[in-house]
Parts: structure tokens; sequence; C-alpha cells
């Protein structure tokens, strides 16, 4: 009886995808939402019914839009997606943060009209959850009870996070007073979207000299390394004193490999003068250098900063930004600035089509993939709408059609 029934199920199932269009739909929703679709929703064959009607890649998009209806696209996928770019080791094993939140907010609402979902780098913005009914779960900026909370309810993220501004006092649980500690101090907004995030302070602001700031803003939103934008013609005229001239008494050193990354680095280093990680929190304290970028000087005659200004010798003099794609102006004052530098790069715009083709092709993109990776950056790009969810239908398209070509 046993083996009767299985052999039935497998009939079944084989008879199920016998039609090319349930295959894709089954495909597509996997791949979006992790998980296949509920038994008896009708979700399938909706979405199969949007691949017969319009053949070709426009039907597969419009499938894609279904599933990413699903909250397991925002709750699972996007979560465990964007994880590993908050913290040094990479992992996915944190708990749900300020930063996670605010980019799968943005990604959620990157379709409406003024929210592209390219000013996660320098609006001043963050995505908060609902109150839990627990005053000690009331969002704050020096601990992460509220974000962890939410996730171990298994509270749904599409359905309740809300944009609020990073300068105002947010307020998740009635009768509980705000926490003021916001990031406008003295009528000076230090907001930088998830640059300025509780969860980016303590991977990148705390302790160091700033520097992981820049660099993992290259690494995650830019997909460049240090070494990858290693240029030692740049001028060392930002290189800070803590950097030696002679490091292992060979000044040949500092020209032939140092500089390479210091001066482009400490060139946008300025940018975050004013910010440190403090008992849990990042602060902001405008027109005060904090003393990190100055302290342990090897070299007097290196560049003091003084204040918030940035020079990006990448953009301005460097041949890495055929690469790179940066656009004038390559100088600015605060992390905002330079967050909309980044932001507005061919850089950024390649690298969230290649990390999107990765998750959803379940493959790094190859050599024949370059043309379909470029249409992409300068779909996101058009009209500066940055749609991500119009990225993700348009990478899942493409690879479920290479995928059923034949």
């Amino acid at each position: 009886m046993k083996s009767l029934r299985i052999l039935i199920l497998l009939l079944v199932c084989n008879f199920a995808f016998a039609d090319t269009a349930a295959q894709q739909a089954w495909t597509i929703h996997n791949r979006i939402a992790g998980v296949p679709p509920a038994p008896k929703s009708g979700v399938l064959e909706q979405m199969a019914n949007e691949i017969r009607k319009t053949p070709g890649r426009a039907g597969l998009e419009s499938a894609a839009e279904i599933a990413m209806q699903n909250r397991f696209f925002y709750d699972l996928v996007l979560k465990n997606w964007i994880k590993p770019w908050g913290n040094v080791e990479t992992s996915k094993r944190v708990p749900l943060n300020d930063f996670v939140s605010t980019i799968i907010g943005a990604i959620r609402d990157s379709d409406q009209p003024g929210k592209p979902f390219s000013r996660i780098l320098y609006e001043d913005l963050i995505y908060v959850g609902p109150a839990t009914g627990n005053a000690d779960n009331n969002f704050a900026r020096n601990n992460n009870n509220h974000y962890a909370a939410i996730e171990t309810r298994d509270i749904s993220l599409v359905e309740t996070l809300v944009e609020r501004r990073q300068t105002q006092a947010i307020n998740t649980e009635a009768g509980v007073t705000s926490d003021s500690t916001n990031i406008l101090v003295d009528g000076e907004n230090g907001a930088a979207g998830v640059i300025t995030t509780r969860a980016f302070g303590d991977a990148y602001f705390n302790m160091g000299t700033n520097r992981r700031v820049v660099r993992y803003t290259l690494v995650n939103f830019m997909c460049k390394d240090l070494e990858d934008i290693h240029d030692t013609t740049l001028p060392d005229i930002r290189v800070r004193r803590d950097v030696s001239r002679t490091p292992g008494g060979d000044s040949r050193a500092f020209k032939n490999k140092c500089v390479g990354c210091h001066a482009g680095m400490d060139g946008l280093g300025g940018a975050f003068a004013y910010y440190d990680y403090i008992d849990g929190a990042l602060r902001y304290q405008p027109g005060t250098v904090q003393d990190k970028l100055n302290r342990l000087p090897a070299y007097m005659n290196g560049y003091e900063t003084v204040d918030d200004s940035w020079i990006n010798f990448w953009g301005e003099l460097s041949s890495h930004n055929d690469k790179l794609g940066f656009k004038a102006p390559f100088s600015g004052n605060g992390a905002a600035a330079l967050g909309r530098a980044v932001a507005s790069s061919r850089a950024f715009s390649i690298c969230m089509a290649k990390k999107t083709f990765k998750l959803l092709c379940i493959r790094p993109p190859q050599s024949r993939d370059d043309t379909f990776i470029e249409q992409m950056a300068n779909k996101l790009e058009e009209n500066g709408q940055y749609n991500m969810k119009q990225l993700f239908a348009s990478t899942i398209s493409y690879c479920v059609e290479d995928k059923y070509a034949n």
C-alpha cells in the first residue's frame, strides 16, 4: 500500500511538472521566497498563467513579482543576503539589526516614487519595527533589543517595517521616553543612511581609526576591496600622521606599497572625522575631530585631520575610475556627501546587479553574462529610480529562461 502511494505521488509530480511554465514558476518562487508556494494557495497556478500569457522574460518577470509578495522574500531571503554586509566576519549568524532592517525596508519601497534604493547611503532614514509590548524592546541607539525581539517573535518585516528619520526621537512603545541621543546635534544633521546605523557603527566605527568604514563601504556597496584599486600614483597629501613613511626603515616600501591604499582611503576618511562608537552607540560630534584620527603620530609631517572634508583621489586622478565610475564632485564634506558619491557611482549599480545575480542564479556571473549585468546596471540607474524589486524580477527571469532554454 505504501509503495502504491509513493508511485501515485511520483506520477502526480511528473504530471504537474510536465508543463514548462509550471516548472519555471516553481523555480522562480523557490529562489525568490526561499520556500515553495503554500499548498492550495493557487500561487503556482497564478504564476504559471502569467508565464503562459506572456511568453519570454516579460511573463517570467510578472511571475517573479507575484513571488515577491511572499513574506519570506523579505523575512528569509533578503535578511540572510544582507546580514553579511554589516559585520567584518561576513556572517549570517547575527541578529536582525537596524542596518539590515533599513536595507530591507528600502528594497520593499524602492518601487515607490521618490524612494530610490540608492538613498540608503545618504538620506536621513532608518526603518523600525512595531511595538512588541515590552518597554525594554523600545527602539534605542545603544542596544539592539528592538530588532532582536522582532526576529525572535518572527514578526513579518514586509508588513511592519516603518520608515523614520535618524534625526528624530523614535518611540515604538507607548508611554516610553524616546531615545534622545539621535544624530541631529545642535542643528547639524549627521545622518547618512545605513552608514550611520548602530550596527554599522558597531562593526566599522568601533575602535580603530575609522578607516574600516571607508574600506567596507567600498566592499559592500561597490564590490571593490583595497587590493582591487591599489594605486601608487595617487598623491599622498592626505595620508595621516600615524602611517610611517619608512616602514621597516625603508622609504621605498611606503612609496611602492603603503601609499597605494592609504592615499585613496585617507583621502576619503575625513568624511567620518566627527563619528565614534562609544558605549554601544554611534555618536556624532559636529566640529570635533575624534582623537583616534590623529593619534599615534609616526610621521609628524603627515596629514592632520582638522575637519570632515574629503577628497576622492580614486575618482579624480586614478586610472581605476574606469571601473569605479565615480562622478563629480570629487570632494566634499561629511558622510552623507560621500555616501551620495558612492551611490551615484557606476560601481554601485554594477555591484548591486552582481550581488543579485549571484543570489538568484546561484552562481557568480561569468563573462557571458557581462552584457546582461551592464543592462541591469543601466536599468537600475534609469531616471534615478534604483528600483531593486525590478532588478530582482529581471534577474530571475534571465536565469530561469536560460535554465529552461533547452
